[in-house]
């Protein structure tokens, strides 16, 4: 009973909080960072969640006033939405994700109960938003990385509707820890799953990058999920680098960029449901500085940028599943 009573005052008070922070107002232009409206062109739509951007002892949560801040987050965001060409129309929101120190220190806790589910409450406003005023009916893809990942799992469970009947192709989270039995859990009887395939629907497509010496990564562990993006297997078949369309590096500080087919193969290490890549440790690409040697967080997306870009279109243009 008293559990019983305690649930209802949390879901209580989670409803007063949520309608506190009602002053993002999505109908707003500058409440969004792309939103393409138009081009009805396009194949599907994308809804994105950009990763975590900001490192500050001082301030907790991503604020509009930052205008530095701003500034990197919209050149970061349109660089990464930029992978998917002209296929997609992008919805990309501002939301109010937690800094860098402070949400390290929370990846064990469930994100509700932290100051990650005031990002997760903007997140929610801006797909209804989207999904209302937008959509108008179109597939869609979930895509986030790291922060942005979490964020659109949190999305995507607590919104029971969304559902591969309603338009719901795939949520692409790199660099998010997920096990199947989470989604097991979370998902029972709504016909959303881990990505088994290059085709499959109403999926959740997960990996988590990094060489076969990275020790104890935050991110990959026993029964994490991992798919592999270059010939989408989640057993220990490798792809080399011949097989890699091509990476895509964005340098935030000045805003270059270049694309390089057959960068890197990978293979998936079932064990530690971690995504191998035949790169060195303390190189230019891995998070040595931040998260160890050999894990290759910061590249999950921009290593397989174009292998995403296809598959994306792959799995829009599938037939959907038989079962709900």
């Amino acid at each position: 009973m008293l559990k019983k009573l305690f649930s209802v005052l949390f879901a209580a008070l989670a409803l007063l909080t949520m309608t506190a922070w009602r002053d993002l107002n999505y109908a707003r232009p500058g409440n969004w960072f792309i939103r393409e409206s138009g081009r009805e062109n396009a194949v599907y739509d994308v809804f994105y969640l950009y990763p975590t951007l900001f490192a500050s002892r001082e301030t907790a949560l991503m604020s509009r006033d930052d205008e530095a801040v701003m500034k990197k987050a919209a050149a970061f965001v349109r660089a990464q939405t930029g992978i998917f060409g002209g296929d997609a129309r992008i919805f990309a929101p501002f939301v109010r994700q937690l800094e860098f120190h402070r949400a390290i220190a929370v990846l064990d806790r469930p994100p509700m109960e932290t100051e990650l589910r005031k990002g997760i409450f903007d997140a929610r406003r801006a797909f209804r938003f989207y999904l209302e005023h937008d959509n108008g009916g179109r597939p869609f893809i979930l895509f986030g990385h790291s922060q942005g990942a979490v964020e659109l799992y949190e999305l995507l469970r607590q919104e029971t509707a969304i559902s591969p009947r309603t338009g719901f192709v795939a949520a692409y989270l790199p660099g998010f820890r997920l096990t199947a039995a989470q989604v097991a859990r979370d998902f029972a009887g709504r016909g959303i799953a881990p990505a088994r395939g290059a085709d499959d629907r109403g999926v959740l497509v997960v990996w988590n990058t990094q060489n076969a010496e990275a020790r104890d990564s935050l991110f990959t562990g026993p029964g994490t999920l991992c798919i592999n993006p270059l010939n989408w297997r989640t057993d220990g078949t490798p792809a080399p680098a011949a097989a890699n369309p091509g990476a895509f590096f964005y340098d935030y500080r000045d805003g270059s960029s270049r694309f390089v087919p057959g960068f890197c193969g990978a293979r998936v290490d079932p064990a530690q449901g971690a995504l191998i890549v035949d790169l060195p440790s303390n190189g230019a690409y891995d998070a040595k500085g931040m998260m160890g040697a050999g894990v290759f967080h910061m590249n999950d997306v921009w290593f397989f940028a174009e292998a995403l870009r296809r598959n994306a279109l792959t799995r829009v243009r599938a037939p959907l599943p038989t079962s709900p």
